[in-house]
Parts: C-alpha cells; structure tokens; sequence
C-alpha cells in the first residue's frame, strides 16, 4: 500500500512538472502561472482565464488533458484508499481483539511492560499461558500489537481498563510498574474488582513489602533482592546454579516444578506416597505437600495423600501430565 502510494505521488510531480516545464517554454508564462494552468488542466476545474496560444501549447494541454487527468485521478484514488483502507483496518482489528478478550478465560493480566515486564511476559508466553497486557506509552503498545499480544491502552490503576482486560475472568495479575505506589494501587483496585484473583506484585523499597501486602498481594517480588541473591549463589554454589539453570531454564529439556492438586474421590486419595508409586508410574518426583497451611517438604514414603493436597513435583512435562492425569482419576474408574 505504502508502495502504490509513493509511487502515485511521483508520478503525479512528474506530470506538474513536466506540463509547468512545457507551457513556459511555448507560451512563455511565469513558472507560477504555468503550475497554475496545469494544476487548472489536471483536476479539470478550466476556469479558462489563461489562454493558449500556440499549438505546442495546445499539444501539451491535449496530453495533460489525456494522461495526465488519469494520472491525477489515479492518485486521488490511492491517497483515499490510503487513508480510508488504513483507519477502516484498524478499527476492525481493535474491535476484532476486544471481541476476543472479552471470551477470555484462565487469562494473566500484566501491567507494565518495563524490563521486568518483559521478562515476565517471555516466560508466560513460553508456557502458553495467554496474557492481556495494560500499557500507557503509545509506542510500547504498537510494539506489542505488532506481535501479536491482546493489548490495551491506558491505565492499570482505572477500573474501567482492569475490567476492559477481564478482571472478572482473570486467573492472575502481575504488576510490574515502576513505582511501588503505583504497583501498591494496582493491587488494591484490582482485589476490589475481583478478591479472588491472584495478584503477583513488584516492589523496589524494602518498607514497601508490608503495604502491597495488606492491599492485598499474594506475592510480593523484589528483583533487586533476587538478583543480589542469585548473584551471590553463583558464587558460593556455582555447581548447583549451573544445574538448575540447565533443568529448569532449558527449554528444550522441558523439565518443570509444578503443582498438582489431587481431587476429591482421586484414586491417590489415603494412600501413602510409597502404595501411590507415583514416581514408578509417572516418573515424577514429590518434592513437597501443601495441605492447607501447611508445608511438609521432603515428604516420606510414609506420608499420606489427602483429598485437596497440592502436590509440588519435579519433572518432564509428559510425566507431570500422567501425574495431573491421575490425580483426576476416581477411584475404581
């Protein structure tokens, strides 16, 4: 489209000035009277008050007149097409993405779109997660729009724009913007719209922490703090670093932590993690049982399952998902 256009207004320059150019040779005008009279000749207005004399003259209006009024005609049509084309996309697109979001379901709402943002948004998207991100600077919003992500424009800490990205239906929000204060609002307008959702928030300041909280965060993030102690690991423990990077950052292993809840009525329900065989049938391993409150890592052979324990295990993605499989299954089914 951008081509087609470029290529109209060339030509349709060319033609101003190869028809200034001819008329001032043969009738001798002034430039701008020669501009004028073949601008007169191309949009075919001839208000007929310069007069043609000599037949050069008249050649080279009957050539503006032929080709030259096409020429004209043919650039009035890609400018309108330019223009008209362009808005129309982009009207249909936006509606064609707000009728999307409004279907979404299980969705991850991130507000922000800064360093830490986009990280947070590569992660999810790596997991197939999708996510509806809330961003203020036009150009950011462009950027991912042209990637392909459901984006909206504005303020996180609006209720109107957490609603538009759908609060109600959301799995989660991350907030990652740059100010705690911000993140601290996001936090408690986004709880007052839906108090179930879960709500993952950034802070910078230590004395921070205890107000995202008590707005109403179910985690709070610092990436300082986190940076500083990895940074410190990989010093103190390089060879532990080196393997979880490898089993957890590497993609193509595709080796997960993951929860799985076990059902009411699940055939592991009273079992002990020794009768389960949950590692000898999944290939998975249990690193920890949250019933509850309740914590119990480095469970045992021992320990008992119970309907609604929240199973944190450790392994390849087709093993968590026989895991996730049988945690569903009834007994006797």
């Amino acid at each position: 489209m951008y081509k087609q256009f470029r290529t109209a207004f060339l030509a349709i320059s060319l033609v101003l000035v190869a028809g200034m150019a001819g008329l001032m040779l043969s009738e001798h005008l002034t430039a701008w009277r020669a501009l004028f009279l073949t601008a007169e000749t191309l949009t075919t207005v001839g208000f007929g008050d310069i007069q043609v004399h000599t037949p050069m003259g008249q050649f080279i209006l009957l050539l503006l007149m032929l080709g030259g009024v096409a020429v004209s005609v043919y650039f009035v049509g890609r400018m309108m097409a330019f223009v008209i084309e362009g808005h129309l996309a982009d009207v249909y697109g936006r509606r064609k993405r707000e009728k999307k979001m409004a279907q979404l379901k299980d969705h991850v709402i991130i507000c922000g779109t800064g360093r830490v943002g986009r990280q947070v948004i590569n992660h999810l998207k790596a997991g197939d997660i999708v996510v509806v991100i809330i961003e203020q600077e036009e150009e950011q919003v462009k950027e991912f729009l042209a990637q392909g992500y459901f984006v909206i424009h504005g303020d996180a800490t609006q209720d109107d724009i957490l609603k538009k990205a759908g609060i109600e239906r959301a799995r989660g929000l991350i907030t990652t913007l740059p100010e705690d204060a911000l993140n601290v609002f996001v936090t408690l307008t986004a709880k007052g719209l839906n108090p179930k959702i879960q709500v993952v928030a950034r802070m910078d300041k230590l004395e921070s922490e205890a107000k995202l909280y008590r707005a109403g965060a179910d985690r709070v993030i610092s990436p300082a703090i986190l940076s500083g102690r990895r940074m410190a690991l990989a010093i103190l423990k390089p060879m532990s670093i080196d393997y979880l990077d490898t089993v957890v950052h590497d993609h193509n292993l595709q080796i997960e932590i993951e929860e799985v809840q076990v059902e009411q009525g699940s055939s592991l329900t009273g079992l002990t993690l020794e009768e389960s065989k949950i590692k000898q049938n999944t290939g998975t391993t249990v690193l920890a049982i949250i019933r509850g409150d309740d914590v119990l890592s480095n469970p045992t052979a021992h320990d008992e399952i119970l309907a609604g324990d929240v199973l944190i295990v450790f392994g390849l993605r087709e093993q968590v998902e026989r895991l996730e499989h049988v945690a569903v299954v009834k007994t006797g089914k």
